[in-house]
C-alpha cells in the first residue's frame, strides 16, 4: 500500500489549482481508502466501523425544533443540519477561485433550513448562537456565513440559545418568509429582539439585565448590559 508521502507530485499539483492544504489533504484521504478499500475487497476482510449518532440534535436544538415545528406548522418543511455547500455553489470561470471559494463553505451547515413545503426551494436560514459563537474565530466565521447568505439573497435569521422559547417572538420573526403575500422580505441577517420586556444584547444576543452607572458622566443613570458580563461588554441605552 503507497504511503501518503508518495503523492508530493499530486499535492503540488493541487496546490498550483489554488486548493487548501485542508482540501488537498482531504483529496489524499480518498484517494488512500479508495486503494485501501481496493487491497481489502480483494482479500474480503472488509469492515464497517460505523455507529448512529445520539446527538444528531443537541438538546438545545431539539428543544428549538419543538417549538419551531409549532410555529411553521404546514407553512415550511423544517430541514436540519444543512451543508452550506448543498445550498450554494460558487459561480465563476476561473477554476482556482472556484475551488478556492468552495472550499469557504465546504464542511459548514446552517442549523435549520425552511423550504416551501411543495417546491422545497429555500426560504430562510436559522442559526442558533451559544456562547461559543462569541469567541473571534467564530465570530469571524458567523461574519462570512451572513455575507454568503446575503450575496446569495437567502435571509438567514439568528436566535440565542435559551432555556426556553418564545412562539410569539419567533411567529413575529419568521412571519416575514414564512406569509407567501407579505410584500418585503428581508435579505439581511437579523437578530430577531425579545417580546419580553428585557432586549437583547447586540453582541451576543442574550437577555439584557438592567444595570445603574456607579461611576463616570454618566454615574447614576440606568442602562442596558450583557448578563455575560465581563465576557461580552454589549450595552444598550435604557429608553425613558
Amino acid at each position: 500500500m503507497q504511503s501518503k508521502e508518495k503523492f508530493s507530485l499530486l499535492r503540488s499539483i493541487l496546490k498550483t489549482l489554488g486548493l487548501s492544504s485542508e482540501a488537498t489533504d482531504d483529496i489524499v484521504e480518498r484517494i488512500v481508502d479508495i486503494l485501501t478499500f481496493n487491497d481489502e475487497k480483494s482479500k474480503n476482510q472488509l469492515d464497517y466501523p460505523y455507529h448512529i449518532r445520539n446527538d444528531f440534535l443537541s438538546p438545545a436544538e431539539h428543544s428549538f425544533f419543538l417549538v419551531l415545528k409549532h410555529v411553521v406548522s404546514d407553512k415550511a418543511m423544517i430541514c436540519p443540519k444543512v451543508s452550506l455547500s448543498d445550498l450554494f455553489y460558487v459561480r465563476s470561470d476561473d477554476p482556482s477561485q472556484f475551488r478556492a471559494y468552495t472550499n469557504k463553505i465546504d464542511r459548514k451547515h446552517v442549523d435549520f433550513l425552511l423550504c416551501d413545503p411543495k417546491t422545497l426551494k429555500p426560504m430562510v436560514g436559522i442559526e442558533l448562537d451559544d456562547k461559543s459563537h462569541q469567541q473571534s474565530s467564530r465570530e469571524a466565521r458567523d461574519e462570512f456565513v451572513e455575507k454568503v447568505y446575503t450575496a446569495a439573497k437567502l435571509p438567514l435569521v439568528r436566535f440565542p440559545v435559551r432555556r426556553s422559547y418564545s412562539t410569539s417572538e419567533l411567529e413575529s420573526a419568521l412571519h416575514p418568509y414564512l406569509d407567501p403575500n407579505e410584500a418585503d422580505t428581508q435579505t439581511q441577517p437579523v437578530i430577531p429582539e425579545s417580546q419580553s420586556k428585557s432586549p437583547l444584547c447586540p453582541k451576543c444576543g442574550g437577555e439584557m439585565v438592567l444595570r445603574t452607572a456607579k461611576k463616570g458622566s454618566n454615574q447614576g443613570e440606568q442602562f442596558w448590559g450583557c448578563p455575560n458580563y465581563p465576557q461580552c461588554r454589549g450595552t444598550r441605552k435604557c429608553e425613558a
